[in-house]
């Protein structure tokens, strides 16, 4: 019997381990957010977490972030650009020029018992980065709320969550240790994920989330230019 299998694309996400200085100026922007004082730094209305504590991250000084964001932005467009029209998601077709740009970014403080439900983002691209991680997942899958469950893979957790060709909802689910300090993952916006709650820890996980949208403006005319 000869036969040929096809597999249906579906598109996955980048992760990246940031060095010593980039980790070294992100703490730095989440002291300047959290320490401001302003009411308007607060971004919990933003958000569908249910998370005590989000601050907006500002967007100036963003070099070294644009140079973490916008070669993952080139890399992800290598490997799955076939698969994703990100063009229809601009307006204006022939003669328009697409350009994209961090347009937000912000640090969430995360304590025992909060979460964030399933949810997407807005833009084309989003990422998150694990700063802070005070539990490690093999201790939070031994505690009784966890321990007897037949789904005790999903305490403390960071999930991706997306439908397979026939339907079923499936999940891929990133393990929350301190061996995932400074990894950014980086994923479609419209990707679905959540963050399971964690327990018996009084200390918070931090991290920090942003998207990238794509705009576009007319092309300009050499002719014109003369």
């Amino acid at each position: 019997m000869k036969y040929n299998v096809h597999y249906l694309p579906s598109p996955g996400f980048l992760t990246y381990q940031l060095s010593k200085n980039e980790m070294d100026f992100i703490w730095e922007r989440i002291v300047e957010a959290t320490d401001s004082g302003k009411d308007s730094n607060l971004y919990n209305k933003q958000l569908a977490g249910n998370i005590s504590k989000s601050f907006d991250m500002g967007l100036h000084n963003l070099e070294i972030i644009n140079d973490i964001v916008f070669p993952l932005v080139r890399e992800y467009e290598k490997q799955f650009s076939h698969i994703l029209p990100f063009d229809s998601q601009v307006s204006g077709k022939e003669g328009f020029t697409r350009y994209m740009t961090v347009n937000d970014w912000w640090v969430n403080y995360q304590y025992q018992t909060e979460f964030n439900p399933t949810h997407h983002h807005s833009g084309v691209y989003s990422w998150v980065i694990w700063m802070k991680i005070p539990t490690e997942f093999e201790d939070q899958a031994k505690l009784p709320i966890a321990a007897n469950s037949n789904a005790n893979d999903k305490i403390s957790n960071f999930s991706f969550t997306y439908i397979d060709t026939l339907g079923k909802v499936m999940e891929y689910v990133i393990k929350m240790n301190k061996v995932q300090e400074g990894t950014m993952a980086f994923f479609p916006a419209r990707l679905k994920h959540s963050v399971y709650p964690f327990f018996n820890c009084d200390e918070p996980r931090i991290s920090v989330a942003g998207n990238v949208s794509m705009y576009s403006t007319p092309a300009k005319d050499p002719k014109k230019e003369k």
